[in-house]
């Protein structure tokens, strides 16, 4: 079995569920140029990911792929617990995703397909940042007293996952949706998520062990140590927050980041195919997030 995706595209969710799934597959990675070559367009005329080929059989569309991998191993019961209304269920959040929240992103990710003005364009996605976050209020309302979307993990729960990393990336942010929150940091705790970021993303597995924190900021300081700044490669491991102006704490999305450090502030950079966006924090609370280990640098 073999996987073609791109890194932050919602093909993460299919990788997830292979993770949960603990049998053996493969993965291809894919970018805006390789998906419309005629080799993949001959196995995906739409040239888009993610595309699933089990042996002859070739899968497109996360809906799908989600479904066909539960039912290649129902006894995680990833659909329900093989009960009709449980499975309806399941498909109900599932095509909530897919159909609403999912497209709800694209304004936010492409703006200018929808506008050319790039005023305009800037209003369009504001407007669109809202509407998620209407979206991330019900989710949130159905985590309460939940664990997962309908009570026991799911298919609908992987995809979850992915739309609320796009949410923090994007900056529509989790703040008072602390449902959402917990629930991200379980889903980060998970070995099945972390073993898919880390083919995906290039993190580092949770078995290598980085330099102490005390060790790292000595080298961090040595770098910069005649005020000059300096552009280092890290890894958002744990809660990162920062704020813009008077609006709300957000939270730095998990994963590999670029930062530029200097003795006043520190700015973090991020990146996928989607989207791209910094945040800036004061050079005191980066030490802090370095030292509690939140933060891991390339040092």
């Amino acid at each position: 079995m073999k996987l073609f995706y791109m890194p932050g595209a919602s093909a993460l969710a299919d990788h997830i569920v292979l993770e949960w799934s603990g049998q053996p597959y493969e993965t291809v990675r894919m970018d805006r140029h390789s998906i419309k070559t005629p080799e993949y367009l001959a196995l995906n005329p739409t040239g888009t990911v993610p595309l699933l080929v089990d042996g002859d059989f070739t899968l497109t569309e996360n809906v799908a792929i989600l479904g066909y991998l539960a039912d290649l191993h129902p006894q995680l019961q990833l659909a329900g617990d093989g009960s009709p209304r449980a499975r309806a269920e399941v498909m109900r959040w599932l095509g909530f995703l897919n159909s609403d929240v999912h497209k709800a992103f694209r304004p936010i990710f492409f703006p200018e397909r929808y506008l050319p003005d790039d005023g305009q364009a800037a209003r369009l996605a504001a407007t669109a940042r809202s509407h998620v976050r209407e979206y991330l209020a019900r989710l949130d309302a159905q985590l309460a007293g939940r664990a997962w979307l309908t009570g026991q993990r799911s298919i609908a729960d992987a995809y979850h996952f992915v739309m609320l990393r796009w949410a923090i990336g994007t900056k529509v942010g989790l703040h008072g949706l602390d449902h959402l929150t917990a629930f991200v940091r379980r889903m980060h705790a998970d070995e099945g998520v972390h073993a898919a970021l880390v083919m995906e993303e290039g993190l580092a597995p949770r078995t290598q062990h980085a330099r102490s924190a005390p060790d790292q900021l000595v080298r961090l300081n040595e770098r910069i140590r005649d005020n000059l700044a300096t552009t280092l490669a890290a890894e958002v491991v744990g809660v990162v927050e920062y704020s813009e102006g008077d609006g709300p704490e957000l939270e730095v999305r998990r994963g590999l980041v670029q930062v530029e450090v200097a003795r006043m502030d520190t700015v973090f950079s991020w990146q996928d195919e989607n989207y791209r966006a910094q945040a800036a924090i004061p050079f005191q609370n980066f030490s802090r997030y370095v030292s509690n280990g939140a933060i891991r640098l390339d040092l």
